[in-house]
């Protein structure tokens, strides 16, 4: 008997050091992380994946951007993927996001990240229209979701209880919200699903007894998050940085309303042409009053952004929170009135200004100002130009 156990305990001292060698090959292969990387907001990794953040924020001159839809409008010139290109401004910024990356989606993937990104400066973008009523919807955040970070959250001791709680609890109600309209979520019976189940039920013995599959898991997920990183980073490249320059913010401003006069003719919302003529256009009398009953008064969003901001201040991250504003005259025209917008802005404010790691670049001002937005809810020529220089002040600030 003690022959037999002393064998499987040497057959699983071997299978542990050929598997961690494996490892180990899987994170040498990966490289340096290339600046054409950074650029592109759409990766789906960087977003489901933990490797490929820890690695840009390893990199001694780059500003992770948490983001979401407002990332995909690169065709604007001031967007911070043509504003940054070459490092013109002294250093990288890299863009995480795509649409329905909310303040839950953000929360596990720096609850994920380990320490890689205590301490550092990071870019948080809100988007008004994730503070409808039911918050992120089931199937959107379950597109979003990745068990690896669920499982490095929870492994993770710098992380307070009271986040880990809240975090699995959000995740077990989209789950069931999900599995109540699609059938069960595909999470929902791995290490993932099962911890964050007994997590938010506060199940002490079922967490016990499933923290040796977790460990094992998300060793898995980790592994295969490096191998893939390390093949998307080969297929991007470094660039000849352009050096730092002195920003001419008129010149710049110029620029972005001369392309936005080129791009925008077709309506009289300052909208991109082709957005209007798509999403509007013949339509346009059908948007009248539509959204009269619409209302961000309540919603989950409102407490997932309390999360994510207690989170950073546990992760000791300064942050700069960027307030975007809602398209005022298309808003007055389908129904959402100035007084809810306003105190949608406020709401949002309020919770802000708790957190004195966080700077709030407020922009809800400029609401009726021509070309901020592009269409009825993104970052236009003048919103991005607004971001790119509140991004170079702060990155500059010790």
């Amino acid at each position: 008997m003690k022959k037999s156990l002393r064998t499987a305990l040497l057959a699983l001292l071997l299978a542990a050091l050929l598997l961690g060698g494996a490892t180990a090959l899987v994170y040498a292969s990966a490289g340096d992380y290339p600046d054409t990387l950074g650029l592109d907001p759409e990766v789906t990794e960087k977003i489901t994946g933990e490797y490929l953040l820890t690695a840009a924020a390893a990199e001694p001159d780059s500003l992770i951007v948490f983001g979401s839809s407002e990332l995909k409008t690169t065709d604007i010139c001031t967007h911070p993927a043509n504003f940054f290109a070459e490092k013109r401004c002294g250093f990288q910024v890299d863009l995480v996001g795509r649409g329905s990356c909310q303040s839950l989606v953000h929360a596990l993937s720096i609850a994920g990240s380990g320490e890689a990104l205590r301490g550092k400066k990071v870019v948080l973008i809100t988007a008004p229209q994730s503070y409808v009523e039911g918050g992120i919807a089931p199937d959107l955040f379950m597109a979003n979701f990745s068990g690896q970070q669920a499982l490095r959250m929870l492994a993770d001791d710098t992380i307070p209880d009271e986040i880990k709680q809240y975090l699995s609890l959000r995740v077990q109600q989209l789950m069931a919200q999900y599995g109540a309209e699609y059938g069960a979520a595909p999470e929902a019976y791995t290490a993932a699903g099962l911890l964050t189940k007994a997590v938010a039920a506060e199940h002490g013995m079922t967490q016990a007894l499933l923290r040796p599959y977790a460990a094992v898991s998300r060793w898995l997920l980790d592994t295969k998050d490096a191998a893939t990183a390390a093949g998307i980073m080969r297929a991007y490249s470094d660039v000849k940085a352009a050096g730092p320059q002195e920003i001419d913010w008129d010149a710049e401003l110029e620029a972005a309303l001369s392309q936005a006069q080129r791009m925008a003719t077709n309506n009289d919302f300052f909208m991109l042409d082709g957005y209007y003529s798509t999403y509007v256009g013949r339509k346009l009398s059908q948007f009248e009053g539509r959204d009269a009953d619409l209302s961000y008064a309540v919603s989950p969003e409102y407490d997932d952004l309390r999360c994510l901001l207690e989170l950073c201040r546990a992760k000791e991250l300064d942050v700069l929170f960027v307030h975007v504003p809602m398209h005022g005259s298309w808003n007055d025209y389908t129904g959402f009135t100035a007084e809810k917008r306003a105190a949608y802005y406020e709401a949002v404010r309020e919770i802000v200004t708790q957190y004195d790691n966080v700077t709030l670049l407020d922009l809800t001002p400029m609401e009726y100002e021509p070309f901020f937005l592009c269409d009825t809810m993104h970052l236009g020529w003048k919103g991005w130009l607004e971001v790119d220089r509140a991004i170079v002040q702060f990155y500059g600030e010790n």
